[in-house]
């Protein structure tokens, strides 16, 4: 049996057995098209929160991922100053740096006045993600799955990234499912941390090295196909639901989203028939730990 709505007493912490994940995804192979320009990604969250601030260098098998539904961000967010780091992000060929978000290629104003925002994030389009998606290559398969809207705001950043000339290549179109037998913990975002810190051995499950209570945040232990090891970091928004999981494909790591975001594309297992010893409850006076 899955869960496929938002579960009732979404504010404590459950910990799933696993979930089912559809995926379904857009995809620009920008590899070395556009080269020598290596553009700056940032993956931005509805919430203001920049998960990913990276260079993208032209080479074989780049691109960039994002989802098939169209998302917004809330007029409070669009003026959070963008951060820089120096490490890392040499040869960026951007004329200018944005201040802040709604100065960057992700995040435009709409007729109607409401804000586009397209969430994307680097991938590597491979021969194991050939192989594991099913793909199809400029057409829509399924107006449903692949909102129009999204496909259209996804090739429009494109455009914004790497210039007019990004109506090619084509946008694949992507999906696959995936039966995820690792834990996924769900509850708002400080009690989930919480209570993922206190049991180390679910931190190993979720591929979680560290958590830092007071930037609310973790630290990813990231693997790849080949073998070869990094860490990513997170950070999560305050009193948010969300759901804590592993990420499993060529990439493995520990993982966040925002529950409604996560049930879009995944179905939870049900849960062990004890959730928890404790219920992790936090009253308005609740303070980070």
């Amino acid at each position: 049996m899955t869960v496929t709505a938002v579960p009732a007493g979404a504010e404590k912490v459950r910990v799933y057995p696993g979930f089912t994940e559809h995926a379904y995804r857009l995809v620009f192979p920008f590899e070395d098209n556009f080269a020598p320009k290596a553009p700056r990604v940032l993956t931005v969250m509805p919430s203001g929160v920049v998960e990913t601030n990276v260079i993208l260098k032209p080479k074989k098998e780049a691109a960039l991922i994002a989802f098939t539904y169209p998302q917004s961000m809330p007029n409070e967010f669009v003026d959070h100053a963008v951060e820089y780091e120096e490490e890392g992000h040499e040869g960026c060929t951007e004329t200018r740096r944005p201040k802040t978000l709604r100065e960057t290629a992700f995040i435009w104003s709409r007729q109607d006045g409401t804000n586009a925002l397209v969430q994307t994030w680097p991938t590597s389009v491979n021969k194991k993600f050939q192989e594991s998606f099913e793909i199809s290559k400029g057409k829509n398969p399924d107006t449903k799955k692949y909102e129009p809207q999204a496909v259209s705001e996804f090739q429009e950043c494109m455009k914004r990234m790497f210039g007019d000339e990004a109506t090619h290549p084509e946008i694949w179109f992507c999906h696959k499912e995936t039966v995820n037998t690792a834990p996924a913990v769900s509850g708002v975002a400080e009690n989930v941390l919480k209570h993922i810190k206190e049991d180390p051995e679910l931190m190993r499950k979720l591929a979680i090295l560290s958590v830092d209570m007071e930037g609310l945040g973790f630290v990813s232990d990231c693997t790849d196909g080949n073998g070869k090891k990094s860490v990513k970091h997170f950070t999560m928004t305050a009193g948010e639901h969300c759901v804590v999981y592993s990420k499993a494909g060529w990439l493995t790591m520990g993982c966040t989203k925002p529950l409604e975001q996560f049930l879009r594309d995944c179905d939870l297992h049900e849960p062990v028939a004890q959730t928890l010893t404790k219920d992790v409850q936090c009253g308005s006076g609740c303070g980070i730990m």
